[in-house]
């Protein structure tokens, strides 16, 4: 599943990092932040702590405000998590059992834990990276 998709975009507007640069920039909507928890089947509570935000902030805006340049970076950080997950795992299940699952070469954090920083959510698309390839993760 594509990061356009999980945030409710008909077409896929990221082709490069700078895509995601300029939106992050730019802002995304809490409409995005719903259509992410709808498309992963994950509460809202639990995106906006993944997200450093507090649910009151979010409650408080309408469907087509923009949210501030660091929390639409980190939206489109655990889209894009869920995005190579469901594609590494073929399924948005499978994929949701490893993120909660402990693993070795994470030194046995649980890659959910780690999403809610920029290095976390690095290490776990690099973990992801190498099991698409078959590196022993």
């Amino acid at each position: 599943m594509q990061v356009a998709v999980l945030l409710g975009q008909k077409k896929s507007s990221f082709y490069s990092p700078m895509d995601y640069y300029r939106c992050s920039q730019s802002g995304i909507t809490k409409k995005a932040i719903i259509n992410l928890s709808k498309n992963t089947n994950l509460p809202i509570s639990y995106i906006t702590t993944l997200a450093n935000i507090n649910i009151r902030t979010l409650q408080r805006k309408t469907e087509n405000d923009k949210l501030s340049s660091e929390i639409s970076e980190k939206i489109l950080q655990i889209a894009q998590v869920f995005a190579k997950g469901t594609e590494v795992f073929n399924s948005l299940e499978s994929f949701k059992e490893w993120l909660e699952s402990p693993n070795i070469s994470l030194d046995g954090a649980i890659p959910a834990n780690l999403i809610s920083s920029n290095y976390g959510t690095q290490m776990v698309l690099d973990c992801l990276g190498r099991i698409q390839y078959g590196v022993y993760s």
